[in-house]
């Protein structure tokens, strides 16, 4: 009796993943070779239909990857622009803020010199740069002296209250004199010395009195240079002898 052989059975399950394989292998080629030689506008069909799939898979919605670049650099301009926009609009309500302070400042010493008899010899103003607070020489100084008098003192303590509330800002006082050569002294040599030395005073006073900080404060000297009025007539001349105290914006 004879024996039958039996058929060994033969695994044929890798041939399901190996046909896919070369079917993928097979496509990538062609596609390869069409890209080789398409024009633009094969190329921007064939961007569309990758963009198609890949969004398909992302989920509704999601950008499409040759897309994100640009999308992103318009975010970055939107964002850009609204941050300008919103420091801007915060630079400005810091202006205003402050104008309308300077502008109680002001009102408040123009009374407080009123009370004082010196609305004749003292002018406050609100300028583009700041308050300007000008002062004639006369009523602060004897002739050819850069000593403040005891009553000017007193009376300069009076502005300090409102003085203070501006004690963060940027300030300077400039002396002035008129062309009138100074009869030369031990003390002042020129109109320029004596501008510095009546400026000096009045820092140094307001700065004892703490109403400006130090490393707020500077000096101008200008001696008969930057007249204010005509010097050809005394009235002229007496306008141009003065110290002049200019509180600064801080924001400009």
């Amino acid at each position: 009796m004879k024996k039958k052989k039996k058929e060994e059975e033969v695994d044929e399950g890798w041939l399901l993943p190996y046909s896919d394989m070369l079917t993928l292998l097979l496509a990538l080629f062609i596609v390869l070779f069409a890209m080789a030689k398409v024009d633009d506008k094969k190329f921007q069909q064939i961007k569309t239909e990758f963009n198609s799939i890949l969004s398909t898979r992302s989920g509704p919605g999601s950008d499409s990857i040759i897309g994100t670049k640009a999308v992103v650099k318009q975010e970055k301009g939107k964002n850009s622009s609204s941050e300008a926009h919103a420091l801007a609009q915060e630079a400005q309500a810091r202006r205003q803020l402050e104008t309308k302070q300077l502008e109680n400042v002001k009102q408040q010493l123009q009374t407080d010199f009123t009370q004082a008899n010196l609305q004749n010899d003292v002018s406050v103003t609100l300028q583009s740069d700041g308050i300007h607070i000008t002062m004639n020489s006369n009523a602060l100084f004897a002739s050819g002296s850069a000593d403040l008098t005891p009553e000017v003192q007193k009376g300069l303590d009076g502005l300090s209250p409102h003085l203070q509330t501006l004690s963060n800002n940027p300030v300077i006082i400039a002396g002035y004199t008129d062309n009138v050569p100074i009869r030369k002294n031990g003390r002042f040599a020129s109109n320029w010395n004596l501008s510095a030395e009546r400026a000096i005073s009045v820092m140094n006073f307001f700065v004892s009195k703490k109403v400006f900080a130090e490393n707020n404060v500077s000096i101008q000297a200008y001696g008969e240079n930057k007249p204010k009025a005509s010097n050809d007539t005394s009235d002229g001349r007496a306008q141009n002898r003065r110290v002049e105290v200019i509180i600064q914006r801080v924001n400009s």
